[in-house]
């Protein structure tokens, strides 16, 4: 995975929705050469199809109603750093053969100008949806997903990585200071959880709106999931290759390994920083076969 982050290749983030595809793109790039420059994160399907030309590509001034002035468009705003495009899937048709075009050339063009301009950025892409299928649909071109398909991740959904669970559930109770009973948990886990991690971080901020202070338990969790997120969450995505679950595993290996060596192998202060129980951290440690001696200094 560390060299997978280090490349200059694209990189494509499929899975469904709420399973953390932003999140897992700005680690890539904590990992990338180029760390210490810009991380600029488009979300494609946010805009109308006039503002997202102007967001990728920027715009001159007069160029359409509303351009007041020249504006750097996320492609050159992210100079030297990624470029992130989120639910790439919604990119209206019309601007894909310009995106094709920008990555292609390495140069983009603002919409109203007639110079082109080079650029230097890294992409990352992701999308909830299936591509294969809209490119049999003919609503998405099969060039650019070639294009930024060199690499792909599928993330998988939380039902798929209930061994990360306490530790999310941890994670987000600590930073909005709710505390969950053993119990509470196990009834937490029972549930499929059709919006992922982040239908599981709403839960745990619905608990603490709702139950200020209070120790939570299985009586709570009824009252806490909402039973009509299945509805909400219909979405007919197939995961194409469940074999890229390790590329996860990798990741969490390496942070784990980075911190371990910031701390000096002190597991405490490691576990501390990660946001998860220390006896989580150690059964990583054992699970990846970290030998935390590495890290300690030398006497």
């Amino acid at each position: 995975l560390a060299h997978t982050a280090q490349t200059q290749f694209p990189i494509l983030l499929l899975g469904p929705s709420g399973t953390g595809k932003d999140v897992l793109a700005q680690a890539l790039h904590q990992h990338s050469q180029r760390v210490n420059q810009v991380f600029i994160s488009v979300n494609c399907s946010a805009l109308t199809e006039t503002l997202i030309e102007s967001e990728l590509f920027g715009h001159v001034k007069g160029s359409f109603t509303g351009a007041v002035s020249d504006r750097k468009g996320a492609f050159e705003t992210a100079r030297n750093g990624t470029l992130f495009l989120d639910e790439i899937g919604d990119l209206p048709y019309s601007l894909q053969v310009k995106l094709l075009r920008a990555l292609e050339n390495n140069e983009i063009r603002a919409v109203g100008s007639d110079r082109a301009v080079k650029t230097n950025v890294r992409i990352m892409a992701a999308t909830h949806q299936n591509l294969y299928r809209k490119i049999q649909e003919g609503s998405f071109r099969s060039d650019l997903f070639y294009r930024l398909n060199v690499v792909t991740i599928e993330v998988p959904r939380l039902i798929d990585r209930l061994e990360d669970f306490e530790t999310l559930v941890y994670q987000f109770a600590k930073a909005l200071r709710v505390r969950f009973s053993h119990n509470a948990i196990l009834a937490l886990k029972k549930y499929d959880w059709p919006g992922n991690i982040r239908e599981l971080k709403n839960v745990v901020a619905r608990a603490s709106a709702l139950y200020p202070k209070e120790h939570i338990t299985e009586d709570h969790i009824p009252h806490l999931i909402n039973k009509n997120e299945k509805l909400a969450h219909g979405i007919d995505y197939q995961i194409q290759n469940t074999q890229q679950l390790p590329v996860i595993k990798e990741l969490e290996k390496q942070i784990i390994i980075k911190r371990l060596s910031a701390n000096g192998g002190n597991q405490k202060r490691t576990a501390y920083d990660l946001g998860m129980p220390k006896s989580t951290l150690n059964d990583r440690i054992k699970n990846y076969k970290i030998n935390v001696g590495d890290f300690r200094p030398q006497m």
